[in-house]
């Protein structure tokens, strides 16, 4: 009889912390669906490929609230001012959207999709490619005025390198140790937007 009032509180106890669990789903909020997506950037975002870093200055995320609560913000990103160790260098999108989930993982995706990271003048030539993917981890949510706050401290971006050539530092063939620390705020244009843990 103990067994069994001791297995009954067991599963009272269980049905409750699920009950909890499923209560506090991080989500996104907004004010209102569709509003477009606008960033700006607090801290320098900085890629990771092989060990070598490249910057970039002007970051574009395309994309609207995807409703009133919502647990994924899809956005397509877009790079300027780029730079890697010493030179210019470019990220092309071709196809690849960014699914940030409120729980602060995010996935990479895209039938098609294609991130292209190159270097090319007459001293390197570089060119690393980041395909679909999902599992991207160390990415953090706070909420700011009206805004949210996003950080990234992410080392497990998988990557493939084609080409490296002369200046250029990196080492072809395929990682999963790409990275991208960065900070910025993430707000919606006409309204708010927010995130509860």
């Amino acid at each position: 009889m103990k067994t069994q009032a001791a297995l009954a509180l067991v599963a009272t106890i269980l049905a409750a912390l699920i009950g909890a669990a499923s209560a506090s789903a991080a989500k996104f909020t907004a004010g209102k669906s569709g509003a477009k997506i606008v960033e700006s950037t607090l801290v320098q975002t900085v890629f990771g490929v092989t060990g070598s870093k490249m910057q970039c200055n002007e970051i574009t995320y395309t994309g609207t609230t995807e409703g009133t609560e919502y647990t994924n913000q899809k956005l397509v990103p877009s790079y300027g001012g780029c730079t890697a160790f010493g030179f210019t260098a470019t990220i092309t999108n071709s196809g690849c959207t960014y699914n940030w989930s409120a729980a602060a993982t995010a996935s990479v995706e895209g039938a098609s999709c294609t991130l292209t990271v190159q270097v090319n003048n007459v001293f390197a030539k570089c060119k690393a490619l980041v395909k679909s993917q999902t599992g991207v981890t160390g990415f953090s949510w706070s909420e700011g005025s009206g805004d949210l706050v996003g950080k990234a401290n992410v080392s497990n971006i998988v990557d493939e390198v084609t080409e490296s050539w002369g200046l250029c530092p990196l080492t072809v063939g395929k990682h999963a140790n790409g990275s991208i620390t960065g900070e910025s705020t993430v707000g919606a244009e006409g309204t708010t937007i927010g995130w509860d843990a």
